[in-house]
């Protein structure tokens, strides 16, 4: 596996310009990471500021995914998806882009989950967009966030429901994959009906095949800490289990920070975690 981090850590500086892209492809190499989630949630980078960080990071061997926020049931945003695509195209041959599915499906304090029309619907949307991306060599990597792990079968419906729904269709398509979160699906404050960790083990012996991205956080009872540590998911139990079905991107998500300082006091702090912890045996070194 390989240890990356995505650009949302520094989403505060970045916007102040306390730093820029160039500035983390420096402090990625500093740090030995060798791969960047390039996080645009609008697709509003310009094309040469893409062409300029990937040119950067491949100068340095590192390797580049890409990330938007889109909603799958908004007709306006497959123009924010094609705008990504092209945006992803740059990022290499066969790059990885993270997609999200509905969440405004997902809002009110009422909904624990997608109702089934919707996995349907979502089925739908997805094996069009696989389409496209399949067009520019793009694989998409669909992350749970406000939806479960699973649902309950009867009034709502999460992504495993999604996964049966293509393979059972026949139509999974070959560049479809997720991006699993394990933390997501237990942050009381994000997932509509959080699961525990036996759960999230247990989707991952389930599902391993369709991973194609992991993003790595902690949760202690259910609330994010600013670092990795030890919580909710236990780490080593997870590395174990992802290096036996995964050989991708572990990508640090950790929450942002106000200051360049304080990033890179947490990221740290994280790496310090994993050594101390015997973890960083589960990557490759650049």
């Amino acid at each position: 596996m390989r240890l990356g981090f995505t650009t949302s850590i520094f989403a505060r500086p970045l916007a102040t310009g306390e730093v820029n892209l160039g500035g983390l492809v420096d402090f990625a190499e500093e740090q030995g990471f060798v791969a960047i989630e390039l996080r645009d949630e609008d697709a509003a980078y310009g094309i040469g500021d893409v062409q300029d960080f990937v040119k950067d990071t491949s100068a340095k061997s590192i390797e580049v995914t890409y990330a938007i926020k889109n909603d799958m049931f908004l007709p306006e945003d497959e123009a924010l998806f094609r705008r990504g695509l092209e945006r992803a195209a740059l990022c290499g041959d066969g790059a990885i882009m993270r997609i999200l599915a509905s969440q405004s499906a997902l809002a009110g304090a009422d909904r624990k989950g997608y109702t089934a029309e919707e996995i349907e619907r979502l089925a739908r949307v997805s094996v069009s967009y696989s389409k496209i991306a399949e067009e520019k060599g793009i694989y998409l990597a669909v992350e749970h966030a406000r939806e479960p792990l699973y649902g309950d079968d009867q009034t709502y419906f999460g992504l495993a429901d999604l996964l049966k729904a293509l393979e059972t269709s026949g139509a999974m398509p070959a560049n479809f994959g997720i991006t699993f979160d394990p933390a997501n699906a237990v942050y009381t404050a994000l997932c509509k009906a959080p699961t525990t960790a036996n759960k999230v083990f247990e989707f991952l012996d389930t599902h391993s095949q369709h991973v194609t991205l992991v993003h790595l956080k902690t949760t202690v009872g259910g609330k994010t800490t600013p670092t990795l540590q030890d919580g909710d998911i236990e780490n080593e139990a997870l590395f174990s289990k992802l290096s036996k079905a995964y050989d991708g991107i572990i990508c640090v998500e950790i929450p942002a920070a106000s200051s360049l300082a304080e990033c890179r006091k947490n990221i740290d702090s994280s790496l310090e975690y994993l050594r101390k912890q015997g973890l960083m045996g589960y990557f490759a070194q650049a």
